[in-house]
């Protein structure tokens, strides 16, 4: 097993804000907001279709945060699905030599009826529409960082959570051959709250920004539609800022929704709208119920490790693969790497996992991880974080497919769709890797995050900077 952790420290600046309470040692926090929905005639990227016209508009936002030293981060909510490394990556280096900024956290709604984030000049879609709708979708991501810091002013903070849950567990188990299939789960485990953070202005004493999270796949709008939107996040922004005033910034934040599916499946615009409307109420309900944050500084720390790649499949099997999806260009040029690795005795590629903690004291902390997160792995930060509240991301700063813990890890062929030992495929979708990554790699994944929440830098790994 090739794991070669580094881990970098940096301090950083989150914040949000009570509208009652005095501001505290200078903390700054400015918002933004713009609109980023594609042209009609552009790829929705899941179950691939051009898109007719917009049910609902797509937006990136953005909370800027900066504490009494000068440390700031940026944290963006985007709807899209996805966005590769590369193209976080080169984004988040433009907002740091354009803006000023230091931290950025890019995180991803995931809604199956929006598009995905390339880097400049190149997409998952190749051809000009699409680039130039990707490019100009890159610059609005700066522009809102820019906007957002520029607007900063002295706030106030407070976060909250209540009980909610859009979706339910996706993963069920075959009695007859064990194998794992996609259906309704009750009895499997869900993030059941949706956290709240607040950002209030001390000048006005009114709401600024409200960043909230929640965990699920934003799959209620039918896949057949043609009509992009922001599927359930989109419509709970919404009614938070119906309530709040239409000048708030609604900031969503997706947490580890990699095995939740929203509820109910691939139904209706309007079942994704009550849906959001639900939620929007919840996150009302933690907004009023909120408590202060009375840290007056942050720090942000980030960690780097590769999680190692499961085994590769056997060649009577993935020759099996190879004439069933003899007819797909797209799948057979996944399998015929996998070939291609097993005929040089080469081990798949590692996944690259970055995680970052924005933490205000003891009082409360962000983590953020990349991928498609087991809900697991958050209800096991919110019961071990050292932290008197917490709040959770995944898709977050790149994506390369399923994380899932080593309960369905163990399972190897029949651990289904997210954890499967081949190549998995969502209507026309592929993840960028050949497999699922190996046992082991949850114990990796959680001693990462735990290096994360040591306070003192000389007890945590390595420093390196970002």
């Amino acid at each position: 097993m090739n794991v070669r952790p580094f881990l970098f420290l940096h301090l950083c600046l989150c914040t949000a804000v009570f509208a009652a309470l005095p501001g505290h040692g200078g903390i700054r926090a400015g918002a933004a907001e713009r609109e980023i929905t594609p042209a009609a005639g552009l790829e929705i990227q899941h179950y691939f279709r051009k898109s007719i016209g917009v049910r609902d508009p797509l937006f990136a936002r953005c909370l800027y945060l900066e504490d009494e030293t000068g440390n700031a981060v940026a944290i963006v909510g985007l709807d899209l699905i996805m966005g590769s490394f590369e193209a976080c990556d080169q984004l988040r280096t433009e907002i740091r030599e354009k803006c000023g900024v230091t931290h950025t956290l890019l995180n991803f709604s995931h809604s199956h009826a929006s598009a995905a984030l390339g880097p400049r000049g190149r997409t998952r879609i190749s051809n000009d529409s699409n680039s130039q709708w990707n490019d100009r979708t890159l610059d609005a991501i700066i522009a809102v960082v820019a906007g957002a810091r520029k607007r900063a002013e002295p706030v106030s903070l407070r976060a909250g959570r209540a009980g909610v849950q859009i979706g339910f567990n996706r993963r069920l188990v075959n009695a007859g051959n064990g194998h794992v299939f996609m259906g309704v789960n009750r009895k499997g485990p869900a993030v059941p709250w949706v956290n709240v953070l607040v950002a209030d202005s001390t000048r006005t004493g009114k709401p600024l920004a409200v960043l909230f999270e929640h965990a699920a796949h934003p799959v209620i709008v039918p896949h057949t539609s043609k009509l992009t939107s922001a599927d359930f996040p989109g419509a709970a922004g919404k009614r938070i800022r119906e309530v709040l005033g239409k000048d708030v910034i609604t900031v969503f934040g997706q947490g580890c929704g990699g095995n939740i599916n929203g509820f109910p499946l691939r139904s209706t615009h309007e079942k994704a709208e009550e849906a959001g409307h639900r939620l929007g109420e919840a996150a009302l309900k933690a907004i009023k119920k909120s408590e202060a944050i009375k840290a007056e500084t942050f720090r942000v720390k980030s960690a780097r490790v590769e999680l190692p790649s499961a085994p590769l499949p056997g060649r009577e099997l993935l020759a099996e693969m190879m004439d069933l999806e003899k007819d797909k260009p797209g799948r057979m040029k996944q399998l015929r790497r996998i070939e291609d690795l097993l005929e040089r005795g080469e081990e798949p590629p590692a996944r690259r996992f970055d995680a970052h903690a924005v933490m205000f004291g003891r009082e409360w902390c962000l983590t953020t991880m990349p991928h498609e997160m087991f809900c697991q792995y958050e209800l096991w930060i919110d019961e071990q974080a050292p932290f008197k509240r917490t709040m959770t991301f995944a898709f977050t700063n790149g994506y390369q497919g399923y994380i899932a813990v080593d309960q369905a890890l163990t399972l190897g062929a029949r651990g289904g769709y997210e954890a499967g030992r081949l190549p998995n495929w969502g209507g026309q979708v592929h993840t960028e890797h050949l497999g699922p990554p190996a046992v082991g790699t949850e114990k990796i994944i959680k001693d990462t995050l735990a290096s994360l929440w040591l306070w003192d830098a000389e007890k945590s790994l390595k420093e390196e900077p970002e």
